[in-house]
């Protein structure tokens, strides 16, 4: 059934949520702790910031962003004291 058949007909679709991503994704495997850890970050942000949806990507998204040299040093010197 062509599209002009369907609007003539009456026949509607539900109406779908596309996807905003570019649809590539990557594996990121995580230990118990650091699941747990992630989690932590996670409700700690939230409470900074509570009319905002604070999910776990999110965070991750905004730890790439990082560019200040202070927190930069920190990252760092987490990735040294925690891996």
């Amino acid at each position: 059934m062509a599209r002009s058949d369907r609007i003539t007909k009456g026949v509607t679709r539900v109406t779908e949520r596309r996807n905003i991503t570019t649809g590539r994704q990557m594996n990121l495997r995580l230990t118990g702790l650091d699941d747990d850890a992630l989690s932590m970050l996670v409700e700690k942000v939230q409470e900074k910031l509570p009319n905002k949806n604070v999910t776990r990507s999110r965070v991750l998204r905004a730890a790439c962003y990082l560019e200040d040299d202070k927190l930069l040093q920190k990252l760092a010197q987490s990735l040294l004291e925690n891996t």
